[in-house]
């Protein structure tokens, strides 16, 4: 059985139940990215865009879960103007190179996932093997029951792949 892990950032709780279903679904570990400073006061809030309008990469504290023991790391948080917030973006650039397989999920306001997830990939120099947005319109459980179930589809048949390739290489080794 692969080993799963699910990254995530939320600062506001939209992005943890779409998370812990991910979890569920996949019979994952989880591991919240965590800051050293909450951001729920107007002026979190305000540093949260500025944060994310240049781009940075803010200080995150130590993750308990390291992603290179996992075959997929799943990471996801919300959209913030238009880019993936930055504690994301810092546990991507500091965390996901290790890892062997990356998948994508963030929630946001509207459709403007393409360049976050471009962003994160390029941070952890991997390409996803699944991405899923989740607009404001399908946050309940009910309105993305399909999918979250493509999602999860997506990523099983990314590591059956890779599953076989290998043993197809190890029999190649054998020969």
């Amino acid at each position: 059985m692969a080993s799963i892990l699910i990254a995530y950032y939320s600062m506001t709780g939209r992005t943890r139940p779409i998370a812990k279903e991910i979890c569920r679904a996949m019979a994952a570990d989880i591991e919240e990215i965590r800051e050293p400073r909450r951001r729920e006061s107007l002026a979190g809030i305000w540093r949260s865009l500025i944060d994310a309008v240049t781009r940075r990469t803010t200080p995150i504290l130590i993750p308990v879960n390291d992603p290179a023991n996992y075959d997929i790391v799943v990471v996801g948080g919300p959209i913030w103007a238009g880019r993936m917030a930055s504690p994301v973006r810092a546990y991507a650039k500091r965390h996901l190179k290790q890892a062997p397989q990356v998948a994508f999920f963030c929630t946001a306001g509207g459709r403007k996932a393409d360049a976050a997830f471009a962003d994160l990939q390029h941070l952890c120099e991997t390409a996803p093997r699944a991405t899923w947005l989740v607009d404001v319109n399908h946050l309940e459980p009910e309105a993305h029951r399909a999918e979250l179930a493509h999602f999860v589809a997506q990523i099983r048949r990314a590591l059956q792949a890779d599953r076989a390739k290998i043993s197809s290489e190890a029999v190649d080794r054998l020969a």
